[in-house]
């Protein structure tokens, strides 16, 4: 990490007293006039001349919350992906496992990596969530009547955006959000019932303008994910709602059914063509895993990752990861977490192959082939296919995936799916006392589990857990959810206590200056947490009891 990550982003939540006031840091973008924003005009039938109005002045909205889901602009000495640092690599891209912190960074090794939670790392997620995304999306709210298909693509980003912090740090205010006025916290079960509502109300406006503009892509010049496709995002508004369902399955299983087999029905990714991925130029927006591994040389191959790779013999690590410099570009060696050590130690493990352009992944059609595995485990209506049949299509997929820094696919996967081997030891070649005996006990076969429902999920689990990669943030909600795949704990916890070694990190503390600056809403924050505020306390949907590999 450089000098210039260390320090602390600016905080934009302006204090007042007794509430949250959260500034609204952006102005509408628009080209269009005031009493053009003020014609009464029919929503749903906007004219040529109406289009092009750089969408009404909205278009560059949608982009900006787009660039914001993973900064990955390149300005401002680095901000935005000094900002995905903080969020997810020294988050969720480390506590699942998939990435390994390669720099001891602040504090002699004392942060976040070692359980010692730094509060200006803990605060990056939530002061850009609401600068970026809930800000763009209440100018879009405002112009809703308007033009509605922007504020659908937007209530999409921002449920895509929102549930991530929430899955970080819980309850978060939410409901009834106004820039720069009070904001009350919200519960995270009303959350998660306030986006199936919002992703149902999206669809709708979608379905509707498709139905009366066949043909129209307003948002073509602004959409950097599927250059105004809405059929498109309405599958991705579907799949997203899927995984939402079975994301608070321990929480509220009647629930977490409806919703899923609502979503299956009305249709889910099938393809990779299908998936959501953020194209970046690799000059002014870039990958942010590029200049965070090849740059800052700060993140490497995670101890867990090599593990299950290759005790699978899994093609798809010559394409995730490169040969690392200490094996003589001969072998690939991950980095385990929560470690000490001097120096450039660990910058000679397996560097990322990623490169400034490679597209940012926000949701893949293997992701949902799984997903649908677990509803069927479950015994869910998933159009009669069993879990088996999706499980192993979810492995296909993945396959024929490009990944990599030059997008390249791993072939053929029948040869995977009948592997009977089982996740290796790790060993620290730097350091044998952080080598690691334990590992996961399934391999990729569904025959061996011999109809052992907890194996069976525990392979589709571990499946999932792969395929998300590089998205360290749901895999981390995920291990949380599950107990799988077998993530290998810290070697130090400097916790004080508060988290539990073996069970890992529950969640990401709340920013200082609300505990500090906002007595009144932070005694009810807790109480909708129902815990204290450290790494230890588990969210609303961590319910699965007996985890796997709780000691």
């Amino acid at each position: 990490m450089n000098n210039i990550v260390r320090n602390s982003i600016q905080n934009i939540c302006l204090k007042r007293k007794g509430s949250i006031f959260l500034a609204l840091s952006l102005s509408l973008l628009t080209s269009c006039t005031d009493s053009f924003f003020d014609t009464n005009t029919d929503p749903n039938a906007a004219t040529q001349e109406e289009l092009g109005y750089d969408n009404l002045g909205l278009g560059s909205l949608i982009t900006q919350m787009q660039y914001q889901m993973f900064p990955c602009i390149v300005k401002d000495q680095n901000v935005d992906v000094n900002n995905y640092q903080k969020m997810y690599s020294l988050a969720g891209d480390i506590y699942s496992g998939q990435q390994g912190a390669s720099n001891m960074f602040e504090n002699n090794g004392r942060n976040n990596t070692t359980y010692n939670m730094t509060p200006d790392w803990c605060t990056a997620a939530y002061t850009v969530a609401y600068q970026n995304y809930m800000n763009p999306w209440y100018n879009l709210f405002k112009k809703k009547d308007i033009s509605p298909v922007s504020f659908a693509v937007g209530q999409i980003l921002k449920v895509y955006g929102m549930h991530r912090i929430t899955d970080m740090y819980g309850p978060i205010p939410y409901k009834d959000f106004i820039p720069a006025s009070d904001v009350p916290f919200t519960s995270q079960e009303e959350i998660y019932n306030i986006f199936f509502n919002e992703l149902d109300e999206a669809v709708t406006i979608l379905n509707q303008y498709i139905k009366d503009n066949p043909g129209a892509k307003p948002l073509v010049a602004y959409d950097k994910v599927y250059a105004g496709d809405f059929s498109k995002w309405i599958k991705f508004a579907h799949s997203l709602k899927l995984r939402l369902a079975i994301r608070i399955v321990y929480a509220n299983p009647e629930k977490a059914k409806a919703k899923a087999e609502e979503a299956i029905k009305a249709g889910v990714f099938t393809a990779n063509e299908d998936n959501a991925l953020i194209q970046v130029n690799g000059s002014s927006t870039v990958n942010p895993l590029y200049m965070i591994s090849h740059t800052y040389n700060d993140t490497r191959l995670g101890a867990t990752m090599e593990s299950y790779l290759k005790g699978y013999k899994d093609p798809r690590m010559r394409l995730w990861f490169l040969p690392s410099e200490v094996s003589g570009g001969t072998d690939y060696n991950g980095v385990r977490n929560g470690i000490a050590f001097e120096g450039n130690e660990y910058k000679v493990f397996s560097l990322l192959n990623v490169s400034a352009s490679t597209p940012i992944q926000l949701m893949t059609a293997a992701e949902v082939y799984f997903l649908c595995a677990e509803a069927a485990l479950r015994k869910w209506d998933v159009g009669g296919k069993s879990a088996q049949s999706l499980y192993e299509e979810g492995i296909r997929t993945a396959f024929a995936q490009p990944i990599g820094a030059n997008n390249a696919k791993a072939g053929d996967a029948t040869e995977y799916i009948q592997g009977t081997s089982m996740p290796k030891p790790y060993v620290d070649v730097k350091n044998a006392e952080y080598s690691y005996d334990a590992a996961g006990q399934v391999s990729v076969s569904w025959e061996d589990a011999d109809g052992d429902e907890d194996a069976l999920l525990e392979k589709i689990i571990t499946q999932k857990w792969l395929a998300l990669y590089p998205d360290g943030q749901e895999a981390w909600s995920e291990f949380r959810r599950t107990g799988c795949p077998q993530v290998i704990p810290n070697s130090i916890n400097y916790s004080g206590g508060h988290i539990n070694t073996q069970k890992q990190i529950a969640r990401l503390p709340y920013p200082n200056n609300i505990k500090l600056d906002y007595p009144q809403l932070y005694p009810k924050a807790l109480q909708m947490l129902k815990g204290a505020d450290n790494g230890g306390t588990k969210l609303w949907w961590d319910k699965r009891a007996n985890k796997p590999y709780e000691y």
